[in-house]
Formats: C-alpha cells, structure tokens, sequence
C-alpha cells in the first residue's frame, strides 16, 4: 500500500527534498485561520502531514494554541523535535493511528496536500479517523488537488506509486455533517489564480462540522 511505502521511505526523501522551505511564514492557511478568526490560546490544533511542523510553529507563535502533528517521516519528526519543543507529533498515517487520549476533540484539524497521496484502500478509514478526532463545532482545512474530474497520475518520484486528484471536500460535506464556509482555488504551478486547469487546479476548503438537517 501507498500509506506504507510513505511511511518507510517516501515521506522521508520528501523532506530531504523540502526541508529548506519548511519553516515558519505566512501562508493562506494561516490567512484563513486569522479571517475566520478559528482558534485562539485555548483551542487545539491538529495538522495530518505536518512535516516538521512549520505551520503549526506559526500557528501557535500567532495565536497560542496547543499543537499537535502526525507525519509519517521519522526525519522530518527528529528536525521539528530539535526546533519546537511545544509541538507534540505522532509518526503515523491516519489509516494506521492508535487510538490516543489526546487525538480527540480537536478545535482545528488541518489536512493539506495528503488525501491525494493516501492508497485508495484506505481512504475512507481516514477520512473516518479526521472525522472522530474533530469535535462537533470544529473546523476542517482541506488542502488538495480538488478539479472536478478525478485524475490519477503516476508519481514521477517513484515507480508503482500514483497520486489521486478529486473534490475530497465531497467526501465530508456529502455526510450533511459538514458544511462549507469558503474556499479558495488557485494554480498549484505558480500560485496564481491564472492558467488553472484540471491538472493543476489546487483548492483550499474550509469546513464546520455540525448537523445540516431540516428538522420536522
């Protein structure tokens, strides 16, 4: 399975590949925290794929929160232990997760660019495990490849390994347990809103958890 090809050596040469820009910025996860005014000194926060940590660094630099990362490189784990202390991180991938006492009723969970990774296999067991660790009235960042056809593509990093492109957004909001309060598109190449296309097209969700049923 993808998840443990990931976990046993792919996430770990993606942070060798990354890890000179992975440190604490601005970016429009951060802007949307901030607009939506999400979280403060009391909530907490849980990003899936977190690498190192950079953006939960920021997070709790600007706004106080507890953080919390699972990420399945070992490396990227080490490096963000050595920066920031206050981040408590799980090497894992959601569709292995233990249960924990501390990976529930989470304010914010935040999942950017990780379901197009996750083997189709266990895809909707993680979308069951952000769905259990989110409480009713949190809020949910999806960041992915969400073009309106699904895509599969090769990963032109290794062999036998391929990347799934699709609406995930759909996959909460279909449950009428989810709502969507904004989202953001623009082209993952460049980071303009110019020269999308299906390929390309990268979109950033933000949802509520909380019933959307007409009572009767």
């Amino acid at each position: 399975m993808q998840d443990d090809i990931f976990k046993r050596e792919e996430g770990d040469r993606w942070f060798e590949r990354n890890k000179d820009k992975l440190f604490p910025k601005e970016d429009l996860i951060i802007k949307i925290i901030r607009d939506y005014k999400l979280i403060n000194e009391s909530s907490k926060v849980l990003e899936v794929g977190a690498s190192n940590g950079y953006r939960l660094a920021k997070i709790h630099e600007e706004f106080g929160s507890s953080v919390f990362a699972i990420e399945p490189s070992k490396e990227a784990i080490e490096d963000g232990k050595s920066k920031w202390g206050f981040i408590t991180f799980y090497q894992s991938t959601l569709a292995e997760l233990e249960d924990n006492e501390h990976l529930f009723s989470f304010d914010l969970i935040i999942v950017n660019s990780v379901f197009h990774w996750i083997d189709r296999n266990s895809l909707l067991l993680s979308v069951a495990r952000i769905d259990r660790m989110l409480k009713w009235g949190g809020h949910l960042i999806v960041g992915d490849f969400q073009g309106p056809l699904p895509i599969k593509r090769n990963y032109h990093h290794k062999a036998g390994v391929f990347t799934f492109k699709q609406p995930y957004k759909d996959i909460f909001t279909a449950s009428r347990i989810y709502v969507e309060l904004a989202n953001v598109s623009f082209n993952h190449d460049n980071g303009e809103f110019t020269g999308i296309d299906f390929d390309n097209l990268f979109s950033i969700s933000l949802l509520r958890k909380e019933e959307m049923y007409i009572v009767k």
